[in-house]
């Protein structure tokens, strides 16, 4: 009896989906990881049928090829329409023992949801890199071919072929840059430091001032004093860097882009608010993920790299903060990331 029970717990604390299933593909027992992983409650899996219990025929055939193999089956199961769960199971042959106890089927869940995403994510990662790769390259070398094969002597031809390569060179300068920033954001934490925000925040609407002007945008800065933060100040500078670049390149003449702080009780928030083209609704859940764009053609031309707003957010979240987007279409985009922040103390929490 004791030992029962030690089974019982030993299963129902470990990750791995345990369920027994007999000769006649009844199911006997399931450990509470398995309900979780099917979406169902341990009390409406014992004495049912399995597949009457998981609504998976793909589990079925598995069990039917351990059973007429006599070998471990193992397969990943596509993903779950009730729990949206991509599943690896293996099923194995349990013999009849000597005390003549019924021949048993054990089936082993794994959820490997997120292994997958991320595997995904490195695909795409990869693919992405390579494309923006290629381009530049492929511009470079077409325009070195040309210079070679004789427009070299051509001074207008070759001067204007020099510029396109100068320019393609600082495009693949800017995105090995941002692809080590965004390296060293999601693999290292930062190292912290107190410094004034409320002063970097100047600086860099200082620093942003004449680009506004040359573009006929006005640069507003609504900063509250004081604001002390314990974080990395280049990792920050980053960040409102990376926004405020966004702002003003991508709001037309005439328009605004406001740099705000607003403290609440449980954090400092920075927002950089503009009056540009504004996003279309379904653009904003994808806005933070690498290389998306809802513009291409325009952020090339504009000179970014995809990789900006990615950057912003695994900074701000590595700091044990939150970023968000508002916008509306023709009319504007409010971009603002928080940072835990103590009101009695005005010092950052983390």
């Amino acid at each position: 009896m004791l030992n029962r029970l030690l089974t019982e717990k030993l299963l129902d604390e470990v990750h791995t989906g345990v369920i027994g299933v007999d000769s006649s593909r009844r199911i006997q027992s399931a450990n509470a990881a398995a309900c979780q992983l099917l979406g169902a409650r341990q009390m409406n899996l014992a004495g049912r049928s399995l597949v009457e219990a998981t609504l998976s025929y793909e589990l079925l055939n598995l069990l039917v090829e351990a059973e007429q193999c006599g070998n471990t089956v193992e397969r990943e199961l596509r993903r779950s329409e009730a729990t949206g769960r991509t599943l690896n199971a293996r099923v194995c042959h349990v013999p009849r023992s000597e005390d003549g106890t019924e021949e048993m089927y054990l089936i082993l869940l794994d959820d490997v949801t997120e292994l997958r995403y991320l595997e995904t994510v490195r695909r795409d990662f990869v693919a992405n890199v390579s494309h923006e790769l290629r381009s530049p390259l492929a511009s470079i070398r077409a325009m070195a071919e040309t210079l070679q094969d004789g427009a070299i002597h051509d001074q207008a031809v070759s001067l204007r072929f020099l510029e396109i390569i100068i320019g393609e060179v600082e495009r693949l300068t800017r995105l090995l840059e941002d692809l080590l920033i965004l390296s060293r954001s999601e693999s290292q934490l930062p190292e912290l430091a107190p410094f004034a925000l409320d002063s970097l925040l100047r600086e860099v609407v200082e620093r942003f001032q004449a680009r506004a002007d040359k573009s006929g945008v006005s640069l507003v800065a609504d900063i509250a004093s004081d604001i002390l933060v314990s974080a990395n100040r280049d990792q920050m500078e980053q960040v409102v860097v990376n926004l405020v670049d966004n702002g003003i390149k991508y709001t037309p003449a005439g328009g605004q882009v406001r740099v705000s702080t607003k403290l609440g009780r449980s954090g400092i928030t920075v927002e950089v608010e503009d009056t540009g083209m504004g996003i279309l609704s379904q653009d904003l859940p994808r806005l933070w993920e690498r290389f998306y764009r809802t513009d291409r053609a325009r952020s090339r031309q504009s000179g970014g790299t995809g990789l900006g707003l990615a950057i912003v957010k695994h900074i701000v979240e590595n700091h044990g903060g939150t970023v968000a987007v508002t916008s509306e279409y023709g009319i504007g985009s409010r971009f603002s990331f928080t940072l835990p922040y103590d009101v009695n103390t005005k010092q950052a929490t983390r």
